[in-house]
């Protein structure tokens, strides 16, 4: 089995519905089964605020030369949160 390594910071995955458009023709009456597209983001938790959870794909050894990949994920989306402390 591989060692475990302790990683700098709190990774997460997200669960949530993201908005889409599709161009093809469609029937109206079938338009009420449409849902979001659901994805799985995986990431180091950099923040959360009101708005939502801010991840990046990578941390810098060094703190002071930060992050990389910011992405922003809106509470109003997010179906489900776990958190691991170790990889």
């Amino acid at each position: 089995m591989a060692k475990r390594i302790q990683v700098p910071g709190t990774v997460i995955v997200i669960k949530w519905g993201d908005a889409f458009i599709e161009t093809d023709d469609f029937k109206p009456e079938k338009a009420g089964d449409t849902e979001p597209v659901w994805r799985y983001s995986t990431g180091f938790l950099i923040a959360k605020n009101q708005h939502g959870y801010i991840l990046a794909t990578d941390l810098y050894e060094k703190k002071k030369d930060g992050a990389a990949a910011k992405m922003f994920i809106p509470h109003g989306m997010v179906v489900g949160v776990k958190k691991f402390s170790h990889v």
